[in-house]
C-alpha cells in the first residue's frame, strides 16, 4: 500500500497549523456555485468584454468553454461537443453560464445594466491580469475574492488538519468495487456472493482506517446495516442461495459506494459538508496550489485530499508564500520550497519514489504521473511546483550537472487516446509533454 511502503514525511509546520488554527469555527456548509474550473471566470469576462447582450455573451461563452476544454465535471474535456448542441447540452451550458455569472456578480466583477452584462473596473483589471501575467496570477487573484467573500479555503484547510491529525490533514475516501477486490462480475450471482464481497470490503476499510486515521474500528454493525438495506429494498433476495436480478448489479455496487462514502464523511471525519461542495472547493484549491486532490494515487483505490498550505499568524520559513491575509491577522501560506537544499531534497524524493514504483511495477520506465503523486504527497507540494522542480533538474541533467541520469519520454498523450476527459495532465518539461520516466543512479554527472 503506497502510503505505508513509500517514504512519507510529516513536516513540523503542519503540526503547528493544527495547534494554531484549531480554534476556527467551521461552518456547516461551504457555499459555492456548481462549477470547478476557475477559468470559467476568464471565459465569462472575455465574453462580456466582446459583447453586452446576454445571448451574444452566452454564444461567446459556449465557444470559449469548448476551446478551453471546460466541462461540467472536475476534469477537462478532450473532445468537443460540436456546434449542434442537443437541448440537454444547451441546458447544461446555460446552467453553468448562469452559475458563473452569479458568482462573478458576488465578487463585483460583472453587473447588469438595462438587461446587458458589463464588466466592472475590477472585472476589467482581472481580465488584464490574465492577459499580462497568465492563469496562475489570475487564479490567485480569484482566491482573494473568494476568501474575502466566504473564507471557505480557511475553513476547509482547517477542517482537513483537524479531521486527520494522524497524517497532517490527509483525507481519504476509499472506493473498492468488486473487481478491485478480485471479485469477478460473472461470479457474483447470489446473495451469498454479495455478502462475501461485503465482508471483504468491510475488512479492507478497517485496514484503511487504521493506516490513514490511526484508529481501530469494527465495521461489523455498519456492514450489517448496508446488507439489511439491500434486502429490505428488494435489491437482494433474503435467501442466501437465491440469485439476484443481474440488472440490479450496478445499483447494488453504487449502494455500497454511497453508504461507505457517507460513513467516512459523517462518522470518521465528522464532516457536515455535502460531498459535492467539498469536491468543488478542493478542486478549486488544487488549481491554486493550496490543496491537492486526486483519484489516482498509486496502489490506492479511491480519492485522496490533503493541504499543501497552512493557516498561521506568521511564518519564518522562506518555503511558504503568503497568498492571503485574513482580518484577524492570520494568513494563508502556500508551501513553496525554494533554494538548492530543497532541489536536492526533491531529487532524493524523486529517486526514492521512482524505485518504490520500479519494485511494484517491475519496469525501468515508470509512469511519470504516478511518480508525481508520490513526490507531491511526500513533499506536500502542488503539481505545478513538481513540474517546476522537474524542469530545473532535467536541464541540469542534460548538461551533466546532476549525479543521476534522467530519461523523459512520451507514451501516448491523452488526446491520442479515445479518452473523453483529461483526468491527469501530463507534465510539461523542456517544452514538451512527458508521461514516462527512467532514472539511472549508476551514471553521474561531471
Amino acid at each position: 500500500m503506497a502510503f505505508t511502503n513509500t517514504r512519507v514525511t510529516e513536516p513540523q509546520d503542519w503540526e503547528m497549523t493544527i495547534r494554531m488554527a484549531s480554534n476556527i469555527t467551521i461552518p456547516k456548509t461551504l457555499p459555492a456555485k456548481k462549477f470547478y474550473f476557475l477559468e470559467y471566470f476568464y471565459v465569462l469576462l472575455k465574453s462580456i468584454e466582446r459583447f453586452s447582450d446576454e445571448e451574444r455573451v452566452f454564444d461567446s461563452f459556449k465557444i470559449l468553454k469548448q476551446e478551453h476544454g471546460l466541462g461540467e465535471s472536475k476534469y477537462k474535456k478532450l473532445t468537443s461537443d460540436g456546434d449542434n448542441l442537443s437541448q440537454t447540452q444547451l441546458n447544461r451550458y446555460r446552467y453553468t453560464f448562469e452559475q458563473v455569472i452569479n458568482e462573478a456578480k458576488e465578487y463585483g466583477l460583472v453587473q447588469k445594466n438595462n438587461g446587458n452584462l458589463v464588466l466592472t473596473e475590477e472585472g476589467k483589471d482581472l481580465l488584464l491580469l490574465h492577459q499580462n501575467r497568465g492563469l496562475i496570477s489570475f487564479n490567485r487573484s480569484i482566491l482573494g475574492l473568494m476568501e474575502s467573500k466566504y473564507g471557505a479555503f480557511r475553513y476547509l484547510i482547517t477542517f482537513l488538519y483537524n479531521a486527520n491529525k494522524h497524517k497532517s490533514g490527509l483525507f481519504v475516501l476509499p472506493n473498492y468495487s468488486p473487481r478491485k477486490l478480485d471479485f469477478q462480475r460473472n461470479k457474483i450471482k447470489t446473495t451469498s456472493d454479495v455478502f462475501e464481497y461485503a465482508r471483504v470490503l468491510a475488512s479492507k476499510l478497517e485496514q484503511d482506517i487504521q493506516n490513514f486515521i490511526g484508529e481501530s474500528r469494527d465495521l461489523e454493525d455498519e456492514n450489517k446495516k448496508i446488507l439489511d438495506r439491500l434486502v429490505d429494498s428488494d435489491l437482494l433476495p433474503a435467501s442466501q442461495n437465491s440469485e439476484f436480478d443481474p440488472k440490479k448489479y450496478n445499483a447494488i455496487t453504487l449502494r455500497f459506494r454511497d453508504f461507505w462514502r457517507t460513513y467516512f464523511l459523517r462518522e470518521i471525519y465528522k464532516s457536515e459538508y455535502s460531498l459535492s461542495a467539498f469536491d468543488v472547493w478542493t478542486y478549486r484549491g488544487k488549481q491554486i496550489g493550496i490543496i491537492h486532490a486526486t483519484e489516482f494515487y498509486p496502489n490506492f483505490k479511491g480519492g485522496i485530499v490533503y493541504p499543501t498550505s497552512v493557516i498561521l499568524d506568521s511564518v519564518n520559513s522562506r518555503d511558504f508564500q503568503k497568498l492571503y491575509t485574513y482580518p484577524d491577522g492570520f494568513g494563508l501560506y502556500m508551501h513553496k520550497p525554494v533554494g538548492e537544499e530543497n532541489r536536492e531534497k526533491f531529487v532524493d524524493y524523486l529517486v526514492n519514489a521512482y524505485f518504490d514504483l520500479c519494485r511494484s511495477n517491475r519496469s525501468y520506465f515508470i509512469n511519470l504521473l504516478a511518480l508525481r503523486e508520490l513526490v507531491c504527497y511526500n513533499m506536500r507540494i502542488s503539481e505545478y511546483l513538481f513540474g517546476v522542480f522537474l524542469e530545473t533538474i532535467y536541464k541540469l541533467n542534460l548538461v551533466g550537472n546532476l549525479q543521476i541520469r534522467i530519461s523523459l519520454e512520451v507514451d501516448r498523450l491523452p488526446e491520442e487516446t479515445s479518452a473523453m476527459y483529461l483526468k491527469r495532465e501530463p507534465v510539461m518539461v523542456d517544452g514538451k509533454y512527458r508521461n514516462i520516466i527512467a532514472i539511472d543512479i549508476t551514471k553521474g554527472g561531471k
